[in-house]
């Protein structure tokens, strides 16, 4: 069912990452992200027949976004992915146990 959803954001041209039920849009402007919002939730809503988590769902700058232990900053205008903090401490922890 998701795929669905796939192919409508790679048919309106957007970046995206999504892992089982989680998704993360990629725009270029605050605005544009929330025009794309406004415009998904009818899509997924209804046609699809899913309910969205509006508590959960937000418009955000990339920098404040910790997706599936990676977190996402920019740099030189390109975009720069690396492993989240939490994901460090606990191979941290790893390290120290052997």
């Amino acid at each position: 069912m998701l795929n669905e959803l796939d192919r409508e954001l790679e048919r309106r041209g957007h970046r995206f990452v999504r892992h089982v039920d989680d998704l993360v849009i990629f725009c270029k402007s605050c605005r544009l992200a929330g025009r794309t919002l406004d415009n998904l939730l009818p899509f997924i809503e209804k046609k699809l027949f899913l309910k969205v988590n509006r508590e959960k769902t937000k418009v955000t700058y990339m920098c404040d976004i910790k997706f599936l232990y990676y977190a996402f900053s920019r740099s030189n205008d390109k975009c720069i992915i690396s492993c989240a903090t939490v994901f460090r401490r606990m191979k941290a922890k790893i390290r120290d146990r052997n």
